[in-house]
């Protein structure tokens, strides 16, 4: 996952987060001596890019460079406009989501 893995897609935590429960469920069957099927990632990422202070756009992609959107996030903002709300997510949300979600297997 993330750095180690052989896929053609970027590493970032956001591909780790959507890599995760696939990684686990296949995991999961394996011990259970069933097939490792679950295809389910897409081959998600987004980079947060800061555009100027107080302004970031949120790059998300898929396999192929592909513009892909996290279907939750995209309901609340549109992350392809630089935009305020983008920045404080990135100075703010995604080092707690990182740091007391992510790392603790709950996001």
């Amino acid at each position: 996952m993330g750095d180690v893995a052989a896929l053609p897609t970027a590493k970032t935590g956001a591909a780790v987060r959507k890599q995760a429960p696939v990684v686990v469920d296949n995991i999961l069957k394996l011990i259970a001596h069933k097939t490792a099927d679950n295809k389910g990632y897409n081959g998600y990422s987004s980079c947060p890019l800061v555009t100027g202070y107080g302004k970031m756009v949120l790059a998300e992609f898929g396999y192929g460079n592909k513009r892909m959107s996290d279907p939750l996030i995209s309901t609340f903002v549109d992350t392809t406009k630089e935009q305020w709300s983008m920045w404080i997510l990135k100075k703010y949300g995604l080092p707690y989501l990182y740091w007391n979600l992510m790392l603790r297997g709950k996001a």
